[in-house]
């Protein structure tokens, strides 16, 4: 199946508005959501998962002086592909003055998936943006740990056209040593996220200290990026949600 999302927003007399929503199956998107002045989008999907074939695209263009946030209904399900894959694309584009949040749900992949993701994020100088992605092994109550056969994802973040940070990500179990030192080590989930945000401090990761958890923190030419690993999802979003409502509440 080749689902399709395209969400466009724009600033009306100050308020984030629904500009245009376009989607086929699987995907299903309402009207927004608002907390207090953000529109939050929400994708919904009539499919358990994500199949063998699937191929979707995800379009997000975020107008100038918005601000929104976009999450989905649960946890993404890579399925067993068998001898085929799967694969999604995303573009976003977020425009002059705009604040985007990107926070979907964790990625699962279950035996013998092949997928390949492929994200673009284009920003402005004077945008902000918090966008975020994690990673989980598999069904490990299943004996799923590490059972998949492929799993790429490259995301890439834009300034004004120039590159500021790219991440390439590729799970191949059967020829990378997954769980050694350089990989994975002793945890089973990863999580990145990215921020691009003047109203945010270095003193913000002083407080992400977490035994639980590997937390390495990297300065681009103009963000931050948190990297996490951890034995569980709920620990990475748990420190991933802390960030986000930082930057929130010192934005607005």
């Amino acid at each position: 199946m080749n689902g399709l999302l395209k969400i466009s927003t724009a600033n009306i007399n100050g308020k984030t508005v629904a500009d245009n929503i376009y989607f086929t199956p699987p995907f299903k998107v309402y009207s927004p959501f608002y907390r207090g002045n953000t529109a939050e989008f929400i994708s919904m999907s009539a499919s358990a998962g994500i199949l063998a074939g699937d191929n979707h695209e995800i379009n997000l263009n975020i107008g100038n002086n918005c601000n929104v946030r976009f999450t989905d209904q649960g946890y993404q399900k890579l399925f067993n592909t068998g001898n085929s894959s799967s694969s999604q694309k995303t573009i976003i584009k977020v425009g002059e003055m705009a604040f985007l949040r990107y926070r979907p749900h964790p990625i699962m992949t279950f035996c013998g998936c092949v997928h390949k993701a492929d994200s673009v994020v284009d920003i402005c100088k004077n945008s902000q943006i918090v966008y975020s992605e994690i990673y989980c092994c598999g069904r490990t109550a299943s004996g799923e740990e590490f059972s998949l056969s492929e799993f790429r994802s490259r995301t890439e973040i834009r300034i004004n056209g120039m590159s500021d940070f790219i991440d390439n990500t590729l799970i191949r179990p059967e020829s990378l040593q997954i769980k050694h030192l350089g990989f994975f080590e002793k945890y089973t989930h990863s999580g990145f996220m990215y921020i691009y945000s003047d109203r945010i401090s270095k003193s913000i990761f002083d407080t992400l200290d977490d035994q639980r958890c590997e937390i390495g923190i990297s300065e681009t030419e103009k963000g931050f990026v948190i990297r996490v690993l951890a034995d569980s999802a709920e620990k990475i979003a748990l420190i991933f949600d802390k960030i986000e409502e930082s930057v929130r509440q010192k934005q607005f």
